[in-house]
């Protein structure tokens, strides 16, 4: 098998674990930070909401760039909404969290087509392997996520700040995968 395929696996195995991270801690700092109890889930329908509206701009990106360049815009963007969120959090601001979400939703859109790319990478006889394999590779996350996000979430004096800062870990570490 082609050695970017085992790195999409990864990616998309890091994925995951990004998103059920960043969707557990979402909730739980919008529970802490919102003004009424049903905005909690806001950030988190940020995350989806930011994710539909870049579809066009990441299918745009990758017509004119390519997956590989467009991939690591929406690293890129991934990181800088990683920080903005922890930011909102240690300001406790409520409002700037929810954009911030709308913002990684962009790189939602980007790393939902990582099984696109798998099956432009495999033979056209192995391309179904191709996307199963990028597809399971997200059973990653299913163990790693909801321990990454319940761990640490008293090693700072703000709340869930630091499991935030260990999403953009996982996620620069993703980020090293895409060559």
């Amino acid at each position: 098998m082609n050695a970017n395929l085992w790195l999409l696996v990864v990616c998309q195995g890091l994925f995951f674990t990004n998103n059920v991270t960043f969707i557990a801690i979402n909730g739980l700092v919008g529970l802490s930070l919102a003004p009424l109890g049903w905005m909690a889930t806001l950030p988190v329908m940020g995350y989806v909401v930011g994710g539909a509206l870049s579809t066009g701009l990441v299918a745009q990106t990758q017509k004119h760039y390519g997956r590989k360049t467009s991939f690591q815009i929406g690293m890129v963007v991934g990181v800088a909404s990683s920080l903005l969120c922890a930011w909102a959090t240690y300001l406790g601001n409520f409002w700037l969290l929810v954009a911030a979400t709308v913002v990684a939703g962009y790189y939602n859109a980007n790393a939902q087509l990582y099984r696109f790319a798998a099956a432009e990478l495999a033979e056209p006889s192995a391309r179904e392997k191709a996307v199963s394999m990028v597809m399971a590779g997200g059973l990653i996350g299913a163990v790693a996520g909801p321990n990454l996000a319940a761990a640490p979430r008293s090693m700072t004096a703000v709340p869930f700040a630091a499991p935030i800062w260990l999403w953009l870990a996982w996620l620069c570490s993703e980020c090293c995968c895409w060559r």
